[in-house]
């Protein structure tokens, strides 16, 4: 039945996915891992503590997808279609977990904190891609990379949400690459420099 620490995190996310952070208990948890709700205690330390690991557990997914998905080399568009590619891939493996904690950090300061420490690096990076692509002449200079980096997390955020949302999670997680190209084509027309569009 697996390790009981991969137990206890697979029973978090499902739970936390369907029940919120707030909607959701260590005891729960650990009657759907199949351990004393001690044995979470000792794992984690707490709640938030579960909801740190489940954090740094997707950071290391989306670095695995990553390593797998053959990333070009060059052009901006290749790169950042690829990017957006990952990020619905990514937003469909965790079954909503991320949608659902995002809506929920404006009330639970634990989701919050621990969104806020581990999202902000993903978006610095690739504000700091956008400006140098931007620099290059790839992308228009009229709008701010954070503003860019952050309408493409946007777009893809807001697809996989709707998927989700009016699709059910089943249907969501058959989404097709040639269905991101199409929405990653709405980004580029607006993000693209003039001459490259």
């Amino acid at each position: 039945m697996g390790d009981a620490r991969d137990r206890i995190l697979e029973a978090a996310a499902e739970l936390f996915a369907r029940n919120g952070y707030a909607g959701t208990t260590t005891r729960a948890i650990a009657e759907r891992a199949g351990v004393n709700e001690v044995t979470l205690f000792r794992r984690f330390g707490s709640k938030r503590g579960l909801l740190e690991a489940l954090a740094e557990r997707a950071a290391k997914r989306q670095a695995e997808r990553a390593a797998r998905r053959v990333v070009p080399t060059g052009a901006a568009r290749e790169r950042l279609l690829a990017f957006a590619k990952l990020e619905v891939e990514s937003a469909l493996a965790d079954g909503g977990l991320a949608l659902r904690l995002a809506f929920e950090a404006a009330s639970e300061p634990d989701v919050a904190a621990v969104l806020q420490s581990s999202m902000p690096n993903n978006l610095r990076a690739l504000a700091e891609y956008v400006a140098d692509r931007q620099r290059a002449g790839e992308l228009r200079d009229d709008v701010g990379p954070e503003t860019l980096a952050e309408a493409l997390f946007a777009l893809t955020s807001s697809f996989v949400m709707h998927r989700m949302v009016v699709r059910g999670p089943d249907a969501a997680r058959a989404v097709d690459e040639q269905e991101v190209e199409r929405l990653f084509e709405v980004f580029w027309t607006g993000a693209a420099a003039r001459d490259r569009r």
